[in-house]
């Protein structure tokens, strides 16, 4: 995987140092794993929290505008200056919130999923176009011909 084998997770200590390219691939890579392990909480949690608000740019900026309304709506229910961001731990947040709240952030995170597949491929789009933005091996941009 491209993130693993270039060590760009390590960028996130340094992301708004990283170019957009960089940015976006390991900004979508870590909301994507986020939500995978642990849905928003643990997303809003965890250091990445930190990166909620750019992410709802760089969304924006690859034309993911689902993926980032959906970001930015979880934002505003369990993100940064929410009681619930400041709480220790998923389980302490999770327990504490109202069961409307609840039910809310399971919905949006339902719906952060279906938006997946298209993300990804927005996420490749954009490399794609700014591939220079990108330390890459040169047969990472092109498919293998089976033979």
């Amino acid at each position: 995987m491209l993130v693993s084998s270039q060590e760009l997770y390590f960028g996130l200590m340094y992301f708004d140092e990283l170019n957009r390219g960089s940015q976006v691939l390991i900004g979508t890579w870590e909301l994507a794993n986020e939500l995978y392990n642990g849905g928003f909480l643990q997303y809003f949690l965890n250091s990445s929290r930190d990166r909620a608000k750019p992410m709802i740019e760089l969304l924006r900026s690859i034309d993911a505008h689902r993926a980032a309304a959906i970001l930015e709506e979880a934002t505003a229910l369990i993100g940064p200056g929410t009681r619930w961001a400041d709480e220790r731990g998923c389980a302490a947040a999770f327990e504490s919130m109202p069961e409307e709240l609840r039910k809310s952030v399971a919905d949006l995170e339902r719906a952060f999923y279906n938006e997946l597949d298209n993300l990804h491929l927005l996420v490749f789009s954009y490399l794609s176009r700014y591939r220079h933005e990108i330390d890459a091996p040169a047969d990472f941009w092109t498919e293998p011909i089976n033979t």
